[in-house]
């Protein structure tokens, strides 16, 4: 019996600015970009956005 994995589907995230990819079922990188960076604060370290910080 064989079993097929499904591939993860990635998207751009959903924050303004940002250049990273973000698996389908979460359209922001991070806790940061869901809020909007309120407090300038960076996106988590290595995901790979651009932009804020």
């Amino acid at each position: 019996m064989a079993t097929t994995l499904e591939t993860p589907v990635t998207l751009q995230c959903a924050c303004p600015g940002c250049h990273c990819t973000v698996q389908a079922d979460s359209p922001f990188c991070s806790e940061a970009c869901a809020k909007g960076h309120p407090n300038g604060e960076p996106c988590h370290a290595g995901c790979g956005c651009e932009g804020h910080g």
